[in-house]
């Protein structure tokens, strides 16, 4: 073999192989792409988000109204709430316990004789704070770890404030209940209310269930 046949020889292995300069170009180009696929994927992620909160606050307002047609009445505990309209929002457990059947975490409750199941919101699978589900007292917290809240016509004058003084109805509300979520940042101007308007500041993202 001559010395220009040696030149000439290469080795395959080698010309497979990366060097670490395109290696640090792969690597930096796959950072770009992740940098600008990540909002995509929050927005997609923050979107099935509010689809879930919608679908849970029309449950909600569907189960209190199935309570009232069992029983002529709504499942306000009146010795606690009185007989004016209730809102129920750090306490919403009181409220899911009398739709659920439970006293706490034992089945049964005065104010559903019959025993019925009105709801069965899923239980959470994370704690401190609990997201999307009951914690263990009862609790139903929304997809971004804040409870959400209901108001109820204790007056049964089918009239209920409005949270909102813009863009979310009229300032009274014909219906005997309503439900909401706080969205994305947990924090809202809706309770004790009313907040300004409802497509700005933090309760732009909040989710209704009356629109």
């Amino acid at each position: 073999m001559t010395g220009d046949d040696r030149c000439t020889d290469r080795d395959p292995k080698r010309d497979r192989a990366f060097t670490l300069i395109e290696l640090l170009i792969v690597i930096t180009m796959i950072a770009i792409l992740a940098g600008l696929l990540f909002p995509a994927f929050t927005a997609i992620q923050n979107q099935a988000k509010r689809v879930q909160a919608k679908n849970d606050v029309t449950q909600i307002v569907t189960a209190v109204n199935g309570y009232y047609t069992e029983y002529g009445k709504y499942p306000i505990d009146t010795t606690v709430k009185g007989t004016g309209d209730a809102t129920y929002s750090t306490d919403n457990n009181s409220l899911f316990d009398v739709l659920r059947n439970m006293t706490g975490t034992t089945p049964g409750n005065a104010l559903n004789p019959r025993g019925i199941v009105f709801i069965q919101p899923p239980i959470s699978k994370v704690s401190n704070p609990a997201k999307a589900g009951l914690d263990s007292a009862g609790v139903w917290y929304d997809p971004w770890g804040s409870r959400y809240v209901i108001m109820i016509d204790g007056n049964y004058d089918n009239q209920l404030p409005n949270p909102y003084t813009q863009n979310a109805g009229p300032t009274t509300l014909a219906t005997g209940v309503i439900a909401w979520s706080f969205g994305t940042d947990g924090q809202s101007g809706s309770v004790p209310g009313p907040a300004p308007d409802k497509n700005a500041g933090n309760a732009a993202d909040d989710v209704i269930s009356w629109q």
